[in-house]
């Protein structure tokens, strides 16, 4: 089946309420601290997944606001949820991705799209590779 567009108001979104959107680190916590948290989260390939999973089960909205988003980064969204979910690190610090060795990266995009996978074959909708999963804004630009 062909996704649907679903979209929902920022005071829905579960990853809003978690920090995501938050300019600053956590208290006491500095902004290479925060990133090196998302590299040691990210490379954690057991609790990475148990994360994930945990977001497509309890955010909601979120998944559905983000999820449905064809026009997006979604393996990116979920790696940087699951920083806000574990740790209320903001999205910002997504830079702590570039700290880990490229199959690491791999391996944690692979993740992160198994959660995504899961999600969308419960919601009837079509699964994807890590080719096919990518953002189709450029090719909507063109």
């Amino acid at each position: 089946m062909k996704i649907e567009r679903v979209y929902h108001t920022w005071d829905k979104w579960e990853c809003y309420r978690a920090g995501f959107y938050a300019t600053k680190p956590p208290h006491g916590m500095t902004a290479d601290d925060a990133e090196q948290k998302y590299a040691e989260l990210l490379a954690d390939e057991n609790e990475f997944k148990a994360v994930c999973f945990k977001i497509i089960n309890e955010w909601v909205n979120s998944c559905e606001h983000y999820l449905t988003n064809e026009n997006m980064n979604r393996i990116a969204w979920m790696g940087q949820a699951a920083l806000a979910y574990k740790y209320r690190i903001p999205h910002h610090y997504r830079g702590g991705y570039h700290l880990l060795p490229e199959q690491a990266q791999k391996r944690a995009d692979e993740i992160a799209l198994e959660a995504i996978n899961a999600w969308l074959a419960k919601g009837g909708f079509e699964t994807h590779t890590l080719e096919t999963i990518k953002s189709r804004t450029e090719a909507n630009l063109y």
